[in-house]
């Protein structure tokens, strides 16, 4: 099972399907377990071979060379990054703190660390460990303001513990000379081997922001050992082209996926920084980007593992602010208020249409994405992408793919019954990236939360192998149990 394929994907469906069919009908216990294992052993393939395993047609994008990427990468696995804001503050009443600030802090979502300051080096090793053990290679640190040199500090700290990757992301959404505020500390970085480097030459990816800074300061200095930054631009800023200074682009995050196709198809350069996200549900109060959208967590990993960028950047880890995190969380209950109620949010109205509120045109790639409602098609982006609120008010744009006020537990009551897991969207990674069943990456993230390190590999890729003593055991039972029920469901 080391190398997995799509004919053994097909195997493990074949005899999985035959032996609960005579389950069905002899109910016979043995031909049940048999069957249920064999799911088990399909949920190892990965996505992609299940995907062939049910339907032969389904296009081999791992065989195609001309997806592969030119130059460093050609012979290179995708390097999953996550991009991590080191932002928060545990003080329920600072200034900034990304929190509880008014300007900053509102959410729709909570996170299981609660308010957590992004110095505290036992939070950063757990949040670490959750990204290693979902098969994230590394960690790309937001930078925007000096004052947050102690707390990226603090996370390279724990990523050369941890034998992890990181690069720093040159912000200038508040300074527009923050390359040169910190470039002794850059210097310092780059020499360090845990630093990403392309081609030899040290990465710095710029978010930028033309609007409030103009033209992007970059940097005019060498490294120590010599060489040249590799200054990978924000996409949405560059969309016509490469400009000079620049070493390649970033995509960040879009309702419009054919967009992101547009972009891992340019040959404007080479080294491909592809875009994982779940979506987009702001919260600010004083401010307004684009109206939510959801859902789009399978879609862009399937991207990812189509198109084979070399870096693959999740965006983000934790920006609550914006709704885009994936680091576990789940939705506030607005209803308690207290800090970071986003009641007040611009897009919480409850007498105006998203599409009232935007002063553009609400994506909907013509109509073909409904909008972000229980009723609807996406059920509030169980079944996939979601946009805007179509004619309803903008405040009944709904997330069901988060336990309303609780690690694990029921959506809003408006939405598909069923029980979601704040550890959703991570799992998804886990199983697009390392193939690992959603109970078993569950399972992990759960004992790492109570304290527990995972021996190597992270994410134990057979039913229970290397998960906590009993948990593994739990789990898988648990599994079974889940997976009988539901194929018996299938049938009647």
């Amino acid at each position: 099972l080391a190398q997995p394929t799509p004919r053994l994907a097909s195997g493990f469906f074949s005899i999985a399907m035959a032996c609960l069919s005579s389950a069905r009908r002899t109910s016979n216990v043995l031909a049940a377990a048999v069957g249920v294992v064999a799911l088990a052993l399909l949920g190892r393939v990965g996505p992609a071979q299940a995907r062939l395993a049910t339907d032969p047609a389904a296009p081999d994008a791992a065989e195609d060379p001309s997806r592969r990427l030119s130059g460093a990468a050609s012979d290179q696995e995708t390097k999953y990054v996550a991009h991590i804001m080191p932002w928060f503050d545990a003080g329920s009443s600072i200034t900034g703190s990304h929190w509880c600030d008014p300007a900053f802090g509102g959410s729709f979502y909570e996170s299981v660390f609660g308010l957590y300051s992004s110095k505290d080096p036992a939070l950063i090793r757990k949040q670490l460990l959750l990204m290693k053990a979902a098969g994230i290679d590394g960690v790309w640190i937001d930078l925007q303001f000096t004052e947050w040199l102690e707390a990226i500090h603090a996370i390279i700290h724990e990523v050369n513990r941890l034998d992890m990757h990181f690069a720093i992301v040159i912000d200038n959404y508040a300074r527009a000379t923050i390359v040169e505020d910190v470039k002794a500390d850059l210097r310092v970085w780059m020499e360090m081997p845990s630093y990403y480097r392309v081609f030899g030459r040290p990465v710095l990816p710029y978010f930028e922001h033309k609007d409030r800074q103009g033209t992007t300061v970059l940097p005019d200095w060498h490294t120590t050992d010599g060489h040249q930054p590799y200054v990978i631009g924000t996409y949405m800023v560059h969309p016509d082209g490469l400009p000079v200074g620049y070493d390649s682009l970033f995509f960040w995050n879009s309702p419009d996926l054919k967009w992101l196709e547009t972009y891992y198809n340019s040959l404007d350069f080479t080294v491909k920084v592809g875009a994982i996200y779940r979506g987009w549900h702001e919260a600010y109060t004083d401010r307004h980007h684009t109206p939510p959208y959801m859902g789009y967590m399978g879609r862009t990993l399937e991207m990812a593992q189509e198109f084979k960028p070399y870096f693959a950047q999740i965006a983000t880890w934790n920006d609550y602010a914006e709704g885009t995190m994936v680091e576990p969380s789940f939705l506030r209950d607005v209803s308690r208020g207290g800090c970071g109620d986003p009641k007040e949010a611009y897009w919480a109205s409850s007498s105006k249409a998203c599409s009232s509120l935007f002063e553009l045109k609400l994506f909907t790639d013509g109509g073909s994405i409904g909008a972000c409602l229980p009723g609807v098609a996406s059920r509030g982006g169980i079944d996939g992408p979601c946009s805007g609120s179509g004619s309803a008010t903008c405040g009944n744009v709904t997330d069901c793919t988060k336990p309303l006020d609780s690690v694990e537990g029921p959506a809003p009551p408006e939405c598909p019954a069923g029980n979601r897991t704040a550890y959703g969207d991570l799992a998804a990674i886990a199983w697009a990236v390392r193939g690992t069943p959603l109970v078993n990456a569950t399972a992990t993230f759960e004992a790492i939360l109570d304290g527990w390190e995972p021996e190597e590999p992270a994410v134990p890729m057979s039913a229970a192998a290397g998960l906590p003593p009993l948990v593994g055991l739990a789990r898988l039972v648990a599994f079974v149990a889940a997976a009988a029920s539901a194929a018996g469901a299938a049938w009647r």
